[in-house]
């Protein structure tokens, strides 16, 4: 397995603090974000404090590496957030005046960065040894500057990223960890706690749900809903909403681009069916460069799979088909057979340019030792293993396997073995030198299986896009529409779009801190909310949005609404409560606050619910979470029928009949209640945590500049 292979896979450890740091970021999860393209340096705002499109840009690049299969828009809808999260923590902490030493920095890397897991970098108890990783980030400085290579490019790139970002870390855990300290819970706290959960009573109950008694007595009139929010004013205060309405036009080609498009296509088919040349075409033409590889037929797409079945002879053809406006043809180049699994060991020589390397020997060195190595166990293959376990530097691999790779697939290879060690042509036994950069390697093949053939494919891609008379078309389309209706109201607006056959989306409600438009989910969701909340925004404003994908979106602006409910909101709201006070003070407490639960039976034609046990604390009755019911239930007289207790979903009437506590004698062992008070200290603390999450973000201003202007 490659080192950065190795990265990938232990890249977990660096999200576990992210992860738990997000509960501080509460922010719509399905933000869609552009790439900042303007000249300023600086793509947001935290308090103040600068975001820079290079730290934004970093954080993308990092998590594009180790998260594959993501799409682009979530990856930097991540990255924005934890640059937000991690400037309001770290701000937080900088009042309190918490740094991060020297010493906090390698115990962090020993800890808890990406490399702390690898297996490389470990001594015999399976710590991190920083001797080994200090070695190793020598040894790639020495190689970026002689042979910048992709990979040790990479490799630099990601140990630039971890050290720049782990300070960061280490402050803000400390941070979290200061806030937890001292935040336990008592010995009282937990001995109450440990009576509820033991705490039982039997009842007998009556339910009536709201929604009945409401049709059969109650109803509600419009004064009265406004005397109660004249009343109560404070507490319906208005919020600050626009309402937005959409014409979409789309980017599509038109029948003489798709025309065109096939009569190329025609012609660049008889160049690919007849062209000797397996790159050449491709690189010239097609959208995706030529892959010399030999996959397994397993490892093919699923439709040329079926074709190799049927046309396994090279030089034919499939295609070409289109697929959403995309031309695939593919020429089969190459066709082999090869064994899908070897058996193998090896001697590793390494050198001081090699990536991992143990020992200061030169590359010319490390060269002559391995060569003659090879000249020996070649006449001498019963040499290799004393060899492997005296010489090899593979020190991990001679701990647990004596220099045995294992079986490796052909689809498992990786940098160190090689396509041709799985050719026919070696035999078992054969003794293979090569070079990566690793070292030195004298491989032997110690066993073979499963002969499969392998084939090679020219793939063509073009995709079919809107030619530029098109575009100017739709364009000209877009202003045309915008000049007609300039004045238009918003009905006529949408009306005019539809008899054009446009894509419409009608009164959309959005907030200023939202960062996605539930119709729309473009790209440009977030700088549409913006544009509607600036400044200078009036009723019946309009603007003309470019989408990356060339659509053009129309953004009228029917409705400002600052600070405030819409009344249909507020009359949700206090309905319920209306009803309430309604049915408690002119229905129910009079009319059977002496009645039993029999007679309470056959009033409201419900069947009494018997001997149900309820306990202090879940409190749950059967399927409801009726606390102020329960609590009443274990206050009142046994075998009395309560007054009307209003729950959350109904009305309750209760008879409790029996009530008993299974918890042991513990007023001596005090011991007892340890692991309480451990689970008390974690639902305290986490709750704590998300609590101080909202309040830091909602007093946070934040700027978000990530637009580009139209």
């Amino acid at each position: 397995m490659s080192f950065l292979e190795k990265i990938r896979k232990n890249t977990w450890l660096i999200f576990v603090f992210i992860v738990i740091s997000l509960i501080f970021f509460i922010l719509d999860p399905n933000i869609l974000l552009k790439f900042f393209s303007s000249n300023s340096n600086v793509i947001g705002k935290v308090n103040g404090d600068n975001i820079s499109f290079k730290e934004y840009f970093d954080n993308f690049q990092f998590l594009k590496r180790f998260r594959d299969g993501e799409s682009d828009s979530s990856l930097k809808n991540d990255a924005w957030k934890f640059l937000v999260h991690e400037k309001v923590l770290t701000q937080q902490a900088g009042k309190l005046g918490i740094q991060s030493t020297k010493k906090d920095f390698w115990k962090a890397i020993e800890k808890q960065s990406i490399y702390s897991n690898i297996i490389d970098f470990q001594d015999e108890k399976g710590n991190m040894d920083i001797k080994k990783f200090r070695l190793y980030l020598k040894n790639i400085e020495k190689l970026y500057k002689k042979n910048k290579t992709p990979q040790i490019e990479e490799e630099k790139n990601i140990w630039s990223y971890e050290k720049n970002n782990i300070l960061k870390r280490i402050i803000a855990r400390k941070y979290v960890e200061m806030l937890m300290y001292g935040l336990n819970t008592s010995f009282i706290e937990a001995k109450l706690n440990y009576r509820d959960k033991n705490y039982f009573s039997i009842i007998d109950y009556i339910f009536v749900p709201y929604s009945e008694i409401e049709k059969k007595y109650i109803s509600i009139k419009n004064y009265e809903i406004y005397d109660h929010i004249k009343k109560n004013k404070f507490l319906y205060k208005k919020e600050n909403l626009r309402n937005l309405s959409f014409v979409i036009l789309h980017s599509n080609p038109s029948l003489d681009d798709k025309k065109n498009m096939e009569l190329k296509i025609s012609k660049l088919f008889n160049q690919f069916k007849y062209s000797n040349h397996k790159s050449m075409i491709i690189s010239n033409q097609s959208e995706n460069p030529f892959d010399p590889n030999f996959y397994l037929k397993k490892n093919l797409p699923p439709i040329l799979q079926n074709f190799v079945e049927k046309n396994n002879d090279i030089g034919t053809i499939f295609g070409p088909i289109k697929d959403n406006n995309i031309y695939i043809m593919a020429k089969l180049t190459g066709k082999k057979m090869i064994y899908n699994s070897i058996l193998s060991s090896h001697i590793l020589i390494s050198h001081k340019e090699a990536i991992r390397f143990y020992n200061k020997r030169s590359k010319k060195e490390a060269q002559h030792i391995a060569k003659k190595i090879y000249n020996i166990v070649k006449n001498n293959p019963y040499k290799f293993h004393s060899l492997v376990m005296k010489i090899s530097d593979d020190f991990i691999n001679i701990k647990k396997n004596k220099g045995n790779l294992g079986w490796i697939k052909y689809e498992e290879q990786n940098n160190v073995l090689k396509s041709d060690i799985f050719s026919l042509k070696n035999k078992k036994g054969i003794i293979i030198f090569y070079e990566t950069r690793f070292g030195y390697h004298i491989l032997r093949i110690d066993d073979q299986k499963d002969i499969q053939p392998v084939y090679q494919f020219s793939i063509f891609v073009k995709t079919l896009i809107p030619s530029k008379k098109t575009e100017d078309l739709l364009h000209k389309n877009v202003f045309q529409f915008m000049k007609n209706n300039t004045n238009s109201s918003l009905n006529r607006f949408i009306n005019n779009a539809r008899k054009k056959g446009y894509e419409t989306i009608f009164l959309e409600k959005v907030k200023n801190n939202q960062w996605n438009i539930d119709g729309l989910n473009s790209e440009l969701d977030k700088e549409i909310i913006n544009w509607s909340y600036e400044k200078n925004r009036k009723e019946g404003d309009k603007k003309i949005f470019y989408t990356s994908n060339r659509d053009y979106i129309i953004v009228f602006l029917s409705k400002i609404q600052t600070k405030g409910y819409s009344i249909e909101e507020i009359k949700n709201n206090i309905i319920p409560i209306l009803i309430k006070n309604k049915i408690y003070k002119n229905l129910l407490l009079n009319k059977f606050s002496s009645k039993n639960l029999e007679q309470i039976s056959v009033h409201f034609s419900k069947k009494i619910n018997k001997s149900c046990l309820i306990n202090f604390y879940n409190s749950m009755i059967d399927q409801y979470i009726e606390p102020k019911v329960v609590g009443y239930a274990f206050s009142s007289k046994l075998y009395k029928t309560s007054i009307p207790i209003l729950g959350e979903k109904g009305i309750f009437f209760v008879r409790p009949l029996k009530r008993f506590n299974t918890s042991k004698n513990t007023s001596k062992n005090n011991s007892y209640f340890s692991s309480e008070i451990e689970f008390l200290n974690s639902f305290l603390r986490r709750n704590v945590i998300e609590q101080l999450g909202d309040v830091l973000i909602d007093k946070s201003i934040i700027k978000d500049y990530r637009k580009d202007d139209i």
